[in-house]
């Protein structure tokens, strides 16, 4: 039994010697493993103890890897992605959505088909009619996960029951290796990033 509790200890103890955690604020940087954070901006949106309101914490990063360099956003309370209905959106146009029943991160074959607003077609066994599309643009002076994104608005008859979807495009970006886990309550809140998934 003690030779079960040494080895336990031990994972235990690798698993925490393999995360690695930086502290900084905005115009901040430092080193998170083999790459160097930036903090370009903090956008806290935290509401005070009365208010009724959605609170995050974002943090605009520039994640310099060797010579490699990358401009992300992230968020101390990040929204799940949109769960896998069979179908997802590859493509969104002006005047057609491309519709797939490619999982996210997947690099195995799929169904595709484009329609516009309006048309019937079949993906995956199943009857799919587009009722339309609608963009949000983040504003200029905000801080968003992502800038821009639609909402795909589908009719999906698949034998005996009709189901309508609002498929999101871009999905939410997810971005390994980097994660915002801590703010602190003040002005200039000092931000603590990690290098593994919380």
């Amino acid at each position: 039994m003690s030779r079960v509790l040494v080895l336990w200890v031990a994972l235990v103890a690798s698993s925490l010697a393999q995360a690695t955690q930086v502290s900084l604020r905005q115009g901040e940087s430092g080193p998170l493993g083999s790459r160097t954070l930036h903090v370009l901006r903090v956008d806290d949106q935290r509401c005070g103890p009365t208010e009724n309101c959605l609170a995050d914490v974002l943090a605009q990063v520039r994640v310099q890897d060797g010579p490699k360099s990358s401009t992300v956003v992230v968020s101390l309370f990040p929204r799940a992605p949109q769960p896998w209905t069979g179908m997802g959106v590859s493509h969104l146009t002006r005047d057609a959505v491309t519709l797939t029943t490619q999982p996210p991160g997947s690099s195995k074959p799929a169904e595709q088909v484009t329609l516009q607003r309006g048309q019937t077609g079949r993906l995956g066994g199943r009857r799919v009619t587009v009722q339309g599309w609608e963009t949000v643009r983040c504003l200029p002076q905000v801080l968003c996960v992502r800038p821009e994104w639609s909402y795909v608005y589908v009719d999906v008859d698949s034998g005996p029951t009709r189901t309508g979807l609002a498929l999101e495009y871009p999905r939410v970006p997810v971005w390994p290796g980097l994660a915002l886990i801590r703010a602190t309550a003040e002005q200039n809140p000092t931000l603590t990033f990690t290098d593994t998934r919380p």
